[in-house]
């Protein structure tokens, strides 16, 4: 439910996490601010949902505009992973031959080593993202249908 000035609880939750000014706009479905992390946007997820209901383990957010605020969080954060991403790719490719001794060999492939296995990490990461995303997006046009058919059933007046 939103609250007079616009904001909801679970905004306001993630607000208190991040500050402010990270889910400025996001109610109206504007981009917001990249959190610092994969947990915390999980974290913030997670609280912004609030209790969970039912037999499942799950939760459900109060409203469609909590799931979009969160989703928003998520693409923020898959924008920056394949930005590092990027950068990672290109270190691995501009890594020139050093000198032929053996210390330089060494540094050499344990460079390319560690850059190869931070890469990987980070198309692990957006594959995670992308699939956290796609699960919000459906979720979130399920709940708004469902909110649509519920005000339909009480807005539509029985015929006699």
């Amino acid at each position: 439910m939103l609250e007079a000035d616009g904001v909801g609880a679970a905004t306001r939750a993630a607000q208190d996490v991040w500050g402010s000014g990270v889910l400025a706009g996001a109610v109206a479905g504007a981009a917001v601010g990249a959190p610092a992390g994969l947990a915390s946007v999980g974290a913030a997820a997670a609280a912004l949902a609030g209790p969970a209901t039912g037999s499942g383990g799950g939760f459900e957010f109060p409203s469609v505009e909590e799931m979009n605020a969160v989703k928003g969080m998520w693409q923020e954060r898959q924008v920056s992973i394949q930005h590092k991403q990027t950068q990672i790719s290109q270190a691995l490719r501009n890594l020139s031959e050093l000198a032929d001794d053996p210390e330089s060999q060494g540094y050499l492939t344990q460079t390319r080593e560690s850059l190869q296995l931070l890469n990987d990490q980070h198309v692990s990461m957006l594959k995670y993202v992308e699939n956290y995303i796609q699960k919000l997006t459906h979720a979130a046009n399920a709940k708004q249908a469902n909110e649509e058919n519920n005000t339909a059933a009480l807005t539509s007046k029985p015929e006699h």
